[in-house]
């Protein structure tokens, strides 16, 4: 392990150290979080397994994803790292780690290197997860890749009711109430102009949230369809 903790130099040294005992795929994983790219090339050279999995079954791929270390996603990817690999918790992707944390150049990235856009867990896809956000960025990424904007998950909610909602309950680290996201909803619509809320209780939510928050906007792009 000394010989790992030379690798990653003085700024990666400490974290290294920490994960000592925990062995190489968290050390692999805490460097690339990091984003101490070459680092990261020099412990796969040296036999770490670009797979490795930690306690929770969550791959380097992800913990780079999750902070937004490109160029270490980049040095994993170009050594083979599976870029549609599940945790063991949440059954997640390195995509869907990146939407959570709103990791815009990391979902562009994984798009780019052939990551699955709609790569589902039971209850939600990349695209819903993302349509959660004030921010449309990582719902254009997705759509301009081949998301399916009609696709449905948890209680019959599609992206443009998590939109219209404003991400309220969402999955995603935003306001639990949710909010106004009528550049979000905006996306959705101008890529596919016939996409209208579903006739479950998640599209009927949506519109009460809407409502609750006063979001004119969003209930007239609603109602043009």
């Amino acid at each position: 392990m000394r010989r790992f903790m030379l690798l990653a130099g003085m700024g990666v040294g400490l974290v290294a150290a920490d994960a000592c005992s925990a062995g190489p795929p968290v050390l692999l994983a805490l460097v690339a979080a990091r984003n101490a790219a070459a680092t990261v090339r020099q412990l796969i050279e040296a036999g770490h397994d670009v797979d490795g999995r930690d306690a929770r079954g969550a791959t380097p791929l992800m913990a780079a994803a999750r902070t937004g270390a490109v160029e270490a996603m980049i040095a994993l990817l170009d050594a083979g790292a599976d870029p549609d690999a599940r945790d063991g918790f949440n059954h997640w992707t390195p995509l869907l780690h990146a939407i959570h944390k709103r990791q815009a150049g990391a979902v562009g990235l994984l798009l780019e290197r052939g990551a699955d856009p709609n790569a589902r867990t039971e209850s939600l896809t990349p695209l819903i997860m993302a349509a959660a956000d004030r921010d449309a960025t990582i719902v254009r990424l997705l759509l301009a890749h081949g998301a399916d904007a009609r696709a449905r998950g948890a209680g019959g909610a599609t992206a443009l009711s998590q939109a219209v909602s404003g991400g309220a309950l969402s999955d995603i680290d935003l306001p639990l109430l949710g909010g106004c996201h009528p550049e979000t909803v905006r996306a959705l619509k101008e890529h596919d102009p016939g996409l209208d809320l579903p006739d479950t209780v998640a599209g009927w939510n949506a519109l009460w949230w809407a409502k609750f928050h006063g979001c004119r906007e969003v209930i007239d792009l609603v109602r043009r369809s």
